[in-house]
């Protein structure tokens, strides 16, 4: 979800003939955003034998989702600030407010973070939230409490988000 958000508001923004150029987003909630690359990072090596995701699968994502013929793990999809996409500064870009959330036992965690400093880099208002002891996607399961602290985060941000913009018609 947080990748395909960030795509899809980079597409808003940037594409005059995208479809998407009709949305007016304002504010980006990058829940564990899926990023990658061909590098391994720290947490991808740590973090091998955790529920949910793990390198195994993303790998095994990457390969039936990207772009058949010749497509890897640094394509800009996959890797939205390095790789294929080294050139994508988006400093000039009319991005909006984002709020990033990252959990400790998530392989990805370093691929988010990373994808937190380069908005900041770029001049993007961006808020990283970590929970330390979540798994990927562990908003999906209600009784834990990280889960509930993660919906009044983004309850606020999306409140802050509401009163700040200009409603259009």
């Amino acid at each position: 979800g947080g990748n395909i958000a960030h795509h899809v508001t980079l597409r808003a923004q940037v594409g005059e003939e995208h479809e998407f150029r009709k949305l007016k987003v304002i504010g980006l909630m990058a829940i564990q955003p899926f990023f990658g690359g061909e590098e391994r990072t720290e947490s991808e090596l740590r973090l091998k034998k955790v529920p949910m995701i793990n390198v195994e699968r993303t790998d095994w994502m990457w390969r039936v989702f990207l772009p058949a013929g010749g497509s890897d793990r640094n394509h800009e999809v996959t890797n939205a600030f390095g790789g294929a996409a080294k050139s994508a500064d988006i400093s000039g870009v009319n991005f909006p407010s984002t709020i990033v959330i990252v959990g400790g036992f998530d392989p990805l965690q370093d691929w988010q973070r990373r994808y937190y400093e380069e908005l900041k880099k770029c001049g993007k208002e961006v808020k990283l939230l970590e929970y330390p002891n979540a798994i990927h996607g562990f908003y999906g399961f209600p009784e834990l409490p990280e889960s509930a602290f993660l919906i009044t985060e983004l309850r606020d941000f999306i409140q802050n988000q509401s009163s700040s913009s200009s409603p259009t018609i």
